[in-house]
């Protein structure tokens, strides 16, 4: 990209289809969060249950903040709280999907994703036993910060060809680098590298049966190959993902192999999202898997960097 952040009069389609795609994701979240922690059994348990989980999850030092946020909410009312919540997903979903207001949507977006990260995603603690996903809700700001930098294109408020600044969309991409920078720094410890079967055969426990089966090939592959050389090759993967984004270069090849990269690890570590209920599945903003959420900045990228046609 330019240091102008142009599209092209058919990249703007691409990237408005995007953000209505991102916007479908909110209202995902809209409807997994209403049925979990509103329509559910006693209104309001359920969310009080997902606030509680963080707090036992992060370290000593960080726990009086979750914890003095969790006797806020409970002053407030959880059930209140709880469909705020629902409601401000399913604004967000609106404002993207029918691209209204939507660099305000983004700001705030980004502002909201990040309190859940620390309030449901518990700052994505704990980072032991092989755990390296630092929560999906810093994937969900960096996705409104590249909305950020394409609301004006996506609205029209300049000409077709041209998108916001280059510094918001540079910021963007930074961001999403330094998000696969941590997430590979954890992949090269101990805790990774000598127990990567693990992290497949963890999650079979309560998967429907052809999930099961599937992470049990996985699983068998695995340790066929090797598991700590399949664990150093997934570390190499998720190095040249965040050196190529923070450097921006080689992105037309960066971009694909992290798609692909990212569709591999659903399929196996993440077991396609699973298991599907509606007090997991959805509630902290995973919506089928965290590393779908992945895919919207790579795809924002893939639109960005791809040669425009020319009629």
């Amino acid at each position: 990209m330019s240091s102008t952040a142009r599209f092209s009069a058919t990249q703007v389609p691409a990237l408005r289809v995007l953000t209505g795609v991102f916007g479908l994701v909110w209202l995902a979240n809209a409807a997994f969060q209403a049925e979990a922690w509103l329509l559910v059994g006693s209104a309001g348990a359920n969310f009080r249950h997902a606030l509680a989980k963080p707090a036992s999850k992060v370290p000593v030092w960080i726990r009086p903040l979750l914890l003095g946020i969790d006797r806020g909410i409970q002053a407030a009312g959880p059930e209140w709280v709880a469909g705020s919540m629902v409601a401000i997903a399913l604004l967000l979903g609106l404002a993207l999907l029918l691209r209204v207001r939507v660099a305000v949507a983004a700001r705030f977006g980004i502002v909201y994703s990040l309190i859940c990260w620390v309030v449901l995603d518990g700052f994505g603690f704990p980072y032991r036993n092989g755990q390296t996903d630092p929560g999906v809700f810093i994937a969900y700001a960096i996705a409104f910060l590249f909305v950020l930098a394409v609301a004006p294109a996506l609205q029209g408020q300049e000409a077709a060809s041209t998108g916001s600044s280059g510094s918001l969309w540079r910021m963007a991409r930074l961001s999403f680098g330094a998000l696969w920078l941590f997430d590979a720094a954890l992949k090269w410890l101990p805790a990774f590298l000598l127990h990567f079967r693990s992290q497949i055969t963890s999650v079979i426990a309560g998967q429907p049966h052809w999930v099961a089966v599937w992470l049990g090939f996985i699983a068998a592959m695995v340790t066929l190959v090797g598991p700590v050389l399949v664990a150093v090759l997934v570390g190499l993967a998720e190095t040249l993902i965040a050196a190529g984004l923070l450097a921006g270069r080689w992105l037309r090849v960066i971009i694909p192999f992290g798609i692909a990269y990212s569709l591999s690890v659903w399929v196996s570590a993440e077991a396609f999202g699973g298991p599907y209920t509606a007090a997991g599945t959805g509630v902290r903003g995973n919506v089928l898997g965290n590393v779908l959420i992945y895919l919207i900045p790579f795809v924002f990228l893939w639109i960005a960097e791809r040669p425009p046609r020319h009629d």
